[in-house]
């Protein structure tokens, strides 16, 4: 087994050049055409909302967070779970700084600080895709193909999901909003932030395994 171990700069490096320039920059300039394009034809609302929480964000940015591991992956050409993981992971955690701190809505970047999604959601992305490549490698494709899902399919319905809720609960919390919409609303904040409790339980006990993993592997080669 090979337990290379990349180092601190390395990682600076996958952050600056694969989560700014090829997956933050390509997803600020796509979201400003998209907003246009919302614009000229009149989309607005709540259903500009919904549709812009899976289009917009869902899709546009997982596309690049994923196109920039797989660009920083054919650079590393990662090896180990560990790597899998944490580069994915760095490229998420860049990508949601930038865009907290772009927002400037204090709401969102205390939001973005209690559930880092994008950490987490990349932090899974690459352990699942380490699994699907290790599944390939022994020909198991009923595993490969669930690992793929898992990897890619499912990170954008959540993100979707995720962003979709939070639309409804910030409608919901306007004056003028039906009273079936406010009561609905208000289940949703509560499921919303367990949901989010749950996922970072689960990813936490997940990463700290592979981490300790990866340095029991280690000690057993010294």
């Amino acid at each position: 087994m090979d337990n290379r171990r990349l180092k601190f700069k390395d990682y600076k490096a996958i952050a600056f050049l694969y989560g700014i320039v090829y997956t933050t920059i390509p997803i600020i300039i796509l979201e400003i055409l998209w907003d246009n394009l919302a614009n000229l034809i009149g989309l607005s609302g709540l259903i500009r909302e919904l549709i812009a929480s899976f289009f917009r964000a869902a899709l546009i940015e997982e596309f690049f967070k994923l196109y920039g591991f797989i660009k920083a992956d054919k650079e590393y050409k990662f090896i180990n779970e560990r790597e899998y993981m944490l580069a994915a992971g760095t490229i998420g955690l860049t990508y949601g700084i930038i865009e907290k701190i772009a927002t400037g809505n204090a709401i969102a970047i205390i939001l973005g600080i209690i559930f880092p999604m994008h950490l987490l959601w990349q932090l899974n992305q690459g352990r699942h895709f380490y699994a699907y490549f290790k599944a390939k490698e022994i020909g198991d494709k009923k595993k490969a193909k669930h690992e793929f899902f898992m990897a890619t399919f499912l990170v954008f319905l959540i993100h979707g999901c995720w962003d979709a809720i939070l639309s409804i609960i910030e409608y919901s919390f306007d004056d003028k909003a039906a009273t079936w919409l406010n009561s609905l609303g208000g289940i949703l904040f509560i499921l919303l932030i367990a949901f989010g409790i749950f996922y970072i339980i689960i990813s936490y006990k997940r990463t700290k395994k592979v981490l300790s993993n990866s340095k029991e592997d280690l000690q057993k080669l010294e």
